[in-house]
């Protein structure tokens, strides 16, 4: 069995894990042992679900990260709408980034492989800029975010809203 961690493009099949994802970045403050939200609870608010319901439609991208063909990680972009805002929402040109890795996979350098490839992507596909949402607490997630050129543009409760130039 090898080690390496590939970093490939995610398709439609890939939404359950996108999911799944989902809900480790929604409960990254959860202890340790405790389960996360399951998708159907967290489909139940809007502004989260407004992340992965439907995935794979046009507009949508990602990457997931993976060793010996099991997921460990995923990032993802999607258009939002100002009836479908998500968090951090700066405009419907500017998607809005999730960004998860699996608990045992953490502090391996795979979220910030799977950033720098949604980047990469991005600039690719013409995008003008990319927008997420973090909570202010989560300083290792704001960290990575900062070192990647990414700033704070507006908070709302404990959530910081943050953007990157492309």
């Amino acid at each position: 069995m090898s080690d390496e961690v590939v970093v490939r493009r995610a398709g439609v099949g890939d939404a359950a894990f996108i999911g799944e994802m989902l809900a480790e970045a929604a409960s990254w403050d959860r202890p340790p042992g405790e389960p996360p939200p399951t998708l159907d609870e967290l489909l139940d608010i809007p502004q989260v679900a407004d992340y992965v319901e439907g995935w794979g439609r046009a507009g949508d991208a990602g990457l997931i990260a993976e060793s010996d063909g099991r997921p460990l990680g995923a990032c993802w972009f999607r258009r939002m709408t100002a009836e479908h805002p998500g968090y951090g929402f700066l405009g419907a040109d500017i998607p809005g980034i999730g960004l998860a890795v699996t608990p045992e996979h953490r502090g391996q350098g795979i979220g910030g492989r799977l950033l720098d490839g949604m980047i990469a992507l991005a600039r690719a596909e013409g995008v003008a800029a990319l927008s997420l949402s973090v909570a202010a607490a989560n300083t290792r997630a704001r960290g990575l975010y900062a070192g990647r050129g990414f700033v704070e543009v507006g908070r709302e409760d404990h959530s910081l809203t943050m953007r990157l130039d492309l």
